[in-house]
């Protein structure tokens, strides 16, 4: 990888913290809040779980106005990359009884270098052209259904259910009742990493090339996330929404009624995200995501 990217090149002893043992716990959470954190007082983490919105220090910040991000340089997602769902999910590299060593090595020596190949080859062809768009909205919850608002507070634009775990909780427990008369702030982001991955990868499928062709899109779904968690971040800076990040799905995945409602909320063409005849969301490389307050 070229020199001004020696710091976000991925070693194996890092990749194995998110794989084995308590380290796993942090995983990527933990590398967005240490992102966050530079800029952040540490008064804002740490936050019991039944603090409300309003008794943080936080920034208001101006609604339904979208905001562009535009990450020129593809390494600049590498540290916001899932690794475990990039090797084992999108890549096949199926984890094996062994110790903590032998899987470092195991990746070192067969992941690694293919990610650093591909990182190498979407920074030479300008394969991916990772951008983002975000957006605050007023929020409340009813039960497991969180409600996005119009800018009245009174019109619903979208409604999105959450599952109620086993132990009882619920991702939207922590938002502002519906009934209470009081407004939490969601923000919502929406993901475009081009047209040109997705060409090239059909391409090589065309071609037999199947497991490039598994490389290549499995890196490029993955880095459509990764451009999420980096707008999570810049989120975060702007003090308002520091809880966690909920995926919507990508062109393949999701609820198209949610996507669709969500995309035009957000101005969402402004980075090319569409819908095609077969509403299906588009470009094939494209996601969104909402991230919490709390």
């Amino acid at each position: 990888m070229p020199e001004n990217a020696t710091n976000e090149t991925v070693s194996a002893d890092r990749l194995v913290d998110t794989l084995f043992g308590p380290r796993a716990e942090g995983g990527r959470t933990a590398r967005q809040r240490a992102a966050a954190d530079e800029e952040l007082p540490d008064y804002l983490f740490n936050v019991p779980d039944d603090a409300s919105q309003a008794g943080l220090p936080l920034i208001r910040v101006a609604h339904y106005r979208p905001k562009t991000i535009v990450q020129e340089d593809v390494a600049g997602l590498i540290p916001y990359l899932d690794e475990l769902a990039l090797f084992e999910r999108r890549w096949g590299f199926v984890k094996q009884a062994g110790d903590r060593e032998s899987w470092c090595a195991r990746m070192d020596a067969e992941a690694v270098p293919v990610l650093e190949r591909l990182t190498g080859l979407c920074r030479e062809r300008r394969l991916l052209h990772p951008r983002a768009l975000y957006a605050y909205f007023y929020a409340a919850a009813q039960g497991e259904t969180l409600h996005l608002y119009r800018e009245n507070k009174q019109d619903v634009f979208l409604s999105v259910d959450f599952p109620r775990l086993k132990n009882g909780v619920c991702a939207v427990d922590k938002i502002a009742r519906a009934d209470s008369g009081v407004f939490d702030t969601v923000a919502a982001v929406g993901v475009n990493m081009g047209r040109s991955a997705t060409e090239l990868a059909k391409s090589w499928l065309n071609a037999g090339k199947d497991v490039d062709y598994r490389f290549l899109n499995g890196f490029a779904l993955e880095s459509a996330e990764a451009m999420i968690r980096l707008a999570a971040a810049r989120i975060a800076r702007e003090e308002c929404c520091l809880g966690d990040v909920h995926f919507l799905g990508t062109a393949k995945t999701g609820d198209p009624a949610v996507q669709s409602a969500l995309i035009k909320m957000l101005n969402a063409g402004a980075i090319d995200i569409a819908f095609s005849r077969n509403y299906l969301m588009m470009p094939e490389y494209s996601a969104l995501a909402l991230v919490f307050p709390r």
